[in-house]
């Protein structure tokens, strides 16, 4: 059973794309190895140009060897535009790349800065167990790195390969 951080979500009343995060970290908890560590909801704030830039990571993986996986979690409908994937917040797309490059840069950053051997090997996974993508290759992210409902199954598998 892989570590979760942090403690206490076994006992969270969610409902909405909180419970499926929730459901998605009794999953990795379960059927990921005690070697792994996942980190659930990750707050990254950097200053950009006198600008605070804030983001979230759905779940961080740290596997035996130190590398890491961040993991995009959108749950419900996704829309499938010419730029690629995009979530509807309030009226708003956003594109989930975007997104997930911003983040993954973020901490990319931010580690970089505190390693002073070898820097910290980061991939991104896109997980969508609600959506299956009609058009991976337009998505804006390598289809290797998406697992939408069609291969919600496979989620643990790809993780370790990754």
């Amino acid at each position: 059973m892989a570590q979760i951080i942090p403690e206490g979500w076994q006992t969270l009343e969610v409902t909405g794309a909180a419970q499926r995060e929730i459901e998605t970290l009794a999953l990795l908890a379960q059927r990921l190895p005690g070697a792994y560590t996942v980190y659930h909801g990750v707050h990254w704030t950097r200053v950009n140009q006198g600008h605070a830039l804030v983001g979230e990571i759905d779940f961080a993986i740290v596997n035996p060897a130190g590398n890491l996986l961040l993991i995009e979690q959108k749950s419900g409908y996704l829309a499938e535009t010419p730029e690629g994937l995009a979530k509807r917040y309030n009226k708003q797309e956003k594109l989930v790349s975007v997104q997930m490059t911003r983040s993954t840069e973020a901490l990319r950053k931010r580690l970089n800065a505190h390693s002073e051997a070898d820097k910290p090997q980061i991939d991104s996974l896109l997980y969508c167990p609600d959506y299956q993508v009609k058009h991976p290759g337009s998505a804006g992210i390598d289809p290797a790195r998406i697992v939408d409902a069609g291969r919600r199954e496979h989620l643990v598998h790809t993780i370790r390969s990754l």
